[in-house]
């Protein structure tokens, strides 16, 4: 008897093994490339998940063709005293990319591979946009201020409307008119970045860490610590729905809407990839990066995510130095 209850629990183990591993597997992204050998620092994937941008922790930085899965460019800040690039950020027409470390940013010609030159800014950087054709950037600094520059004509407008906090997070729409910025006051305000005028303020009641507007500018995404992570209606300012987000995903790192604005993905740091329902915030499916140690509990900042230009496909970007390939 005792040897056939050891039996019978021996099989019940090695059936609950084998379920573990199936639901893993599962989770599995249905491709997965390395992009960094050590670890990635930052990373920006273009509007129709077709290109990334991948800073290295050791200060490189790589330009990918996501569809090909293959490395066209390594960019790297040699001229500037900071080494590490610490935002990124390209065009929504794909034809400029923009890479910062601390103070110097540069943009880059993304089919030729050049650069048009370093600029510097008057503060320590910590989020950058650009628009198509590289025509408009945005900057935002530690200092509380956000800068739009056209690059053509040097022509600046300084946004001075975060209250002397740092402002964290920026965005900028396709023709360089609207700029979305959010900063450590708690505000999330939508502006006119001919006129400097805003249009849209959005109170949160912690830090705002992100922010992201849909492709036509008629949606925007807020997220804050603990929890404050909100979609709202540009049109008329109102607030469409809050994520149902649980505790161990009170900080989102970054985010996407679709093509057909009905969804949202986001990522965190614990590794976790959501999709998300526009309309009522309600989760609908949930995947887990891979991460550097896969058979040790360790975590992978998300640090990018974007729809394919059908919807079918999400692509991701992590700290572990992975770019991966989700099914929607």
């Amino acid at each position: 008897m005792k040897f056939s209850y050891s039996i019978q629990y021996s099989y019940f183990y090695v059936i609950l093994f084998l379920f573990l591993i199936a639901c893993n597997q599962s989770e599995r992204a249905a491709e997965e490339s390395q992009h960094t050998a050590v670890g990635t620092l930052d990373a920006v994937i273009s509007d129709d998940a077709r290109f990334s941008i991948v800073s290295s922790v050791n200060h490189g930085v790589g330009y990918w063709d996501l569809k090909k899965n293959q490395l066209l460019f390594n960019w790297s800040h040699s001229d500037s005293d900071e080494q590490a690039i610490i935002a990124t950020g390209i065009s929504p027409d794909n034809k400029r990319a923009i890479t910062a470390d601390n103070r110097n940013f540069v943009i880059w010609n993304t089919t030729s591979g050049q650069s048009y030159g370093y600029w510097r800014a008057p503060a320590r950087i910590r989020a950058v946009a650009i628009s198509n054709l590289g025509r408009y950037v945005l900057l935002g600094l530690e200092d509380g201020r956000a800068i739009h520059i056209d690059m053509n004509t040097g022509r600046r407008i300084e946004f001075t409307g975060h209250r002397a906090e740092a402002v964290a997070s920026v965005d900028l729409s396709a023709n360089g008119v609207w700029a979305f910025t959010g900063g450590n006051d708690y505000r999330a305000i939508l502006w006119n970045a001919k006129t400097g005028k805003p249009k849209r303020l959005f109170e949160h009641k912690t830090r705002v860490t992100l922010m992201k507007l849909n492709e036509s500018g008629t949606l925007a995404f807020t997220a804050g610590t603990l929890g404050n992570a909100h979609i709202w209606d540009l049109t008329n300012g109102e607030k469409l729905a809050s994520l149902s987000l649980k505790k161990r995903e009170y900080i989102i790192v970054s985010a996407s809407f679709s093509h057909d604005n009905q969804q949202l993905v986001t990522g965190a740091p614990g590794k976790n990839i959501s999709l998300w329902n526009v309309k009522n915030g309600k989760k609908i499916k949930q995947w887990q990066a891979r991460t550097r140690e896969q058979w040790k509990p360790s975590g992978a900042i998300i640090y990018a995510v974007a729809f394919t230009s059908n919807d079918k496909n999400i692509y991701s970007e992590s700290s572990a130095g992975y770019g991966e390939r989700w099914v929607n």
